[in-house]
């Protein structure tokens, strides 16, 4: 095995000792559609939409309007595995069913209230539009995860191919010598 070879693998499996196991914490994806004034989220509770609160126009975005909206409310909790002096009520999310226009058109289980959201400017003067939920991409996690993955494997391959280098090197070296 040629010594460059050699500290490779030995890089390689010491970075690999260092590996553990993966712990699946899955939730399933958003939800498709969504009332105006809300986006799309999942959670340990499951998917739901969730209102984009406002207070102004200036913290919506491009097209869309800060208004007061009859929304149905609900509550969805998003706790997981909890430490033992976590309390559950603190993952308690607002989960919008629906829009009420009319204060009387929710669930049993939801309540009729009106919150500044951002929505669509166009459908800003009907209430009771569920067209299109002003929906935004979160960030993910796991793309920050890859950005590492991707940084950390540049760095062994640029490792290894300074050690290739400085072996051929030394080889050239040795043979001007001789």
């Amino acid at each position: 095995m040629k010594r460059s070879s050699f500290w490779i693998a030995v890089f390689g499996l010491s970075a690999l000792a260092y590996v553990t196991p993966a712990r699946a914490d899955v939730v399933g994806p958003p939800p498709d559609e969504c009332p105006a004034g809300t986006e799309g989220a999942s959670c340990h509770g499951g998917p739901y939409c969730r209102p984009i609160e406002c207070t102004s126009d200036a913290e919506c975005g491009r097209g869309e309007t800060c208004k007061d909206t009859p929304l149905c409310v609900s509550t969805i909790n998003c706790a997981g595995l909890l430490p033992p002096d976590a309390s559950p009520t603190d993952y308690d999310r607002a989960k919008i069913e629906g829009s009420c226009p009319n204060g009387n058109e929710c669930a049993a289980d939801a309540t009729c209230k009106t919150q500044k959201v951002c929505v669509p400017a166009a459908s800003s003067s009907s209430a009771d539009s569920d067209a299109g939920c002003g929906c935004r991409l979160a960030p993910s996690a796991s793309f920050e995860a890859s950005l590492g993955a991707l940084a950390l494997g540049l760095g062994v391959a640029a490792f290894a191919r300074r050690r290739q280098r400085a072996g051929a090197a030394s080889r050239a070296s040795r043979q001007r010598r001789a």
